[in-house]
């Protein structure tokens, strides 16, 4: 399982924009900075701003069915409370270059 520590993510953070941030920015172009899973059951939550006082994000949340992923707020505490881990190795890129990367993704 992984865990969040603020102390040694806390720079790993600081280039993700604050909430509402992006807002203007088209949902295609927004940049994710970071994805979460739990891969065993598809799950994953992709975070493109994030209030760091209160571990609260702003992302795609994708629970293993396409027709119903949506953007929304996300609770970083209850995706750690869900064991869900922080992909170490994720490169900031657009949200459209993320759903490419998704798709290619071996099964």
């Amino acid at each position: 399982m992984e865990t969040f520590d603020k102390k040694t993510e806390s720079e790993k953070t600081n280039d993700i924009p604050k909430l509402y941030e992006t807002e203007d920015v088209p949902t295609e172009k927004k940049i994710i900075h970071q994805k979460w899973e739990i891969a065993q059951i598809g799950f994953y939550w992709l975070i493109a701003e994030l209030d760091r006082n209160e571990n609260i994000a702003y992302g795609y949340a994708n629970l293993n069915d396409d027709l119903f992923a949506e953007w929304g707020y996300i609770s970083i505490e209850e995706l750690i409370e869900n064991n869900a881990s922080l992909c170490k190795d994720w490169k900031p890129c657009t949200f459209e270059e993320a759903q490419k990367r998704l798709t290619q993704a071996p099964s």
